[in-house]
């Protein structure tokens, strides 16, 4: 069997606030474990290190977002054959293109390395957090814990969507190394099953430990757990004091991710129990968007309520991270970067006539009208604008997992399609679409083909729609899509891969 050597290094949790400067943690290139983990805080600054290098423009900065992923998935139509129209054109799985290949083989050694590093780190803090039990006051060291367990679980899927084949292609073979501990051994690549079980342990686990969650009580959490913005007032908004929990994977961010693998592997029954959990208490921690936060670039200078701009859906967000670079990951790919735009191939989101065809011209969807803005002929993705004026908390947030999804997964795992059509028209009712409803009897491949519409719409700029189509073998989204093995990216080479690097 093939096997891959994951070095874990002696591990320094690299802190810096690159990713959440509300938390007010001091910088620090490394600091010894012994002394890190002296205190809670210590803790919960080793895991707000971890969320800053998740940040990063290799992963969830850019590339497993609104770049690499979604250039992947056809929401772009790029001309350029060099760059981004490698993955436009799928030409990295080309032999004979060995330039692709070698451009391909960058990004996702990156994107390998860079996760394994973080999975490392959370072993790290992992491996003491029981002897320092006594550290903890209230139940802070169940939540610190769950917390890194359920993100080893959620990093390791992350690895399996994009370095494993679909699951019904391939369920008994070699997936990923799925990695617990630190250690200088061979860690053997894991058959998918044998992978998803164990993340499916990890994710349990940290569902039992976070039972009180903050986010799932209502409370205020403590320090460790994250602290509230710097220089703003919440109350004065009306915004609850443990919303600083979605910049954590939280315990509904670990349920929605079990809904997610329990779909991944075809277990329908559990992956609609997960997601009707969360969409149960949706309506106290994740309300829709409202109307009047969702304003025009344009009218920001004259609209009254400019301040809570909310372009991100931001209540919705399940799971977010704050990228307080994200003007700068922006910069020369979508809208709201630093940078102008001066020919079609050097910017991503030319759409033209695309965005129409995908919003089947229903401008009523708030979709449509406020995630684009015009440039010269074409749209740009706009979702990710911000404005220095926009309330703290509406801005430098990506979503790595909204309640949407939820939605969508209900409605693909229902009993009936009559349910399933329920559980679509309450995300688009909520989206403007009151007016266009959907009918109740339809059959299951026209609910599947409306599920995919939506998949489509919700997704700009997520990344998400590209596991979407992998998960199901969907292929006729691209004309260069020729082959389902595209889908798959390759195990790097290096036999020894420094997963524990900073």
């Amino acid at each position: 069997m093939k096997r891959l050597s994951i070095i874990m290094l002696t591990v320094a949790v690299f802190l810096c606030t690159a990713c959440d400067d509300w938390l007010d943690v001091s910088a620090s290139s490394e600091l010894d474990r012994s002394e890190l983990f002296k205190s809670e805080n210590g803790y919960g600054e080793a895991l707000i290190g971890i969320y800053a290098k998740l940040c990063d423009k290799s992963l969830y900065g850019r590339e497993l977002t609104f770049n690499m992923a979604d250039v992947l998935a056809g929401y772009y139509k790029l001309t350029s054959t060099t760059g981004n129209g490698y993955w436009y054109r799928y030409s990295y799985a080309d032999p004979s293109n060995t330039s692709a290949a070698d451009w391909n083989e960058n990004y996702t050694e990156d994107i390998w390395s860079n996760i394994y590093a973080q999975i490392a780190n959370l072993n790290s803090l992992l491996e003491t957090i029981d002897e320092n039990k006594n550290v903890f006051s209230d139940d802070n060291y169940n939540l610190i814990k769950g917390e890194a367990l359920g993100l080893r679980g959620f990093l390791h899927f992350e690895l399996l969507r994009l370095f494993a084949v679909a699951y019904p292609l391939g369920k008994d073979s070699e997936s990923i190394p799925y990695v617990t501990r630190l250690t200088h051994s061979v860690t053997p690549l894991f058959t998918q099953e044998d992978a998803i079980s164990a993340m499916l342990s990890d994710l349990n686990n940290a569902k039992i430990l976070m039972a009180n969650d903050p986010i799932r009580l209502g409370m205020t959490p403590a320090s460790c757990l994250a602290s509230l913005p710097s220089g703003e007032f919440l109350a004065e908004d009306n915004i609850p004091t443990w919303y600083n929990r979605r910049f954590r994977f939280n315990y509904y961010a670990t349920v929605a991710t079990m809904a997610r693998v329990y779909l991944w592997k075809g277990d329908r029954e559990n992956a609609l129990l997960c997601a009707q959990e969360v969409i149960r208490d949706q309506e106290t921690k994740f309300p829709w968007v409202q109307k009047e936060n969702l304003i025009h670039i344009g009218d920001l200078n004259t609209a009254n309520n400019y301040r809570n701009q909310d372009r991100t859906f931001a209540t919705e967000h399940i799971f977010s991270l704050n990228i307080t670079d994200l003007e700068d990951c922006m910069d020369g790919y979508i809208q709201g970067g630093l940078e102008d735009f001066s020919t079609v191939d050097t910017r991503l989101g030319a759409l033209g006539e695309d965005r129409s065809g995908v919003y089947e011209e229903n401008t009523a969807d708030v979709r449509y009208q406020y995630w684009f803005e015009p440039y010269m002929d074409y749209f740009l993705i706009a979702k990710f604008y911000q404005n220095t004026i926009t309330a703290r908390y509406f801005q430098e947030r990506v979503p790595l997992i909204r309640l949407s999804e939820m939605y969508y997964i209900a409605a693909e795992c229902a009993t009936t399609t009559s349910d399933g059509v329920d559980y679509l028209e309450k995300v688009r009712s909520n989206r403007g679409l009151a007016s266009f409803p959907l009918n109740r009897s339809m059959s299951r491949e026209e609910l599947l083909k409306e599920i995919r519409k939506e998949y489509q719409k919700e997704f700009w700029g997520e990344g998400q729609l590209w596991f979407y189509y992998k998960r199901n073998s969907i292929t006729d989204f691209s004309e260069y899509m020729t082959n389902i093995d595209f889908f798959t990216f390759k195990i790097p080479d290096t036999e020894e891969s420094t997963a524990g690097r900073e």
